[in-house]
């Protein structure tokens, strides 16, 4: 598997650890990483996942020289400055940052979301609460799309 796929819950211990699932690890492995890179999201109240190579992809699509007022530094500078590489343990556990356990609001449990390249990590009613947001508009938009299309 190339991709980050599926939604899986886990518990966080007292010391901030969790098991990444074994597919999300699966994907890493199959790269020749050992762990995974992680960020508060710009977009929601989550930490974002990928591997290191998904973050060198990203320095590699900056420019050399920063342009003022160019918005792809303002995120540059807000994603890789609060990155982290968090390795994984012999148990395929992650510690989480206690910085990005308070930004996302996270408690005993947190919900791992696949993305294709990505993932994201989501306090589990959190995500309940944006997925139904999600479905909703999803639903408004298809009915906008028929209606344009005359169906």
């Amino acid at each position: 598997m190339k991709s980050f796929i599926g939604t899986f819950v886990n518990k966080i211990d007292a010391k901030g650890r969790i098991s990444v699932p074994a597919p999300f690890r699966n994907v890493l492995q199959q790269k020749g990483l050992t762990g995974v890179t992680c960020y508060p999201s710009i977009t929601g109240t989550c930490i974002e996942g990928c591997g290191i190579d998904r973050i060198e992809a990203m320095v590699d699509m900056l420019p050399d020289e920063p342009i003022p007022g160019l918005q792809e530094d303002s995120i540059a500078h807000l994603i890789f400055a609060s990155a982290r590489d968090l390795p994984f343990d012999t148990g395929g556990r992650i510690v989480l940052p206690l910085e990005f356990i308070n930004e996302a609001k996270l408690h005993q449990y947190a919900a791992f979301v696949g993305k294709g390249r990505t993932f994201q990590i989501w306090e589990p009613q959190e995500l309940k609460r944006i997925q139904k947001e999600l479905l909703t508009l999803a639903i408004d938009q298809r009915k906008k799309l028929e209606q344009a299309k005359g169906v």
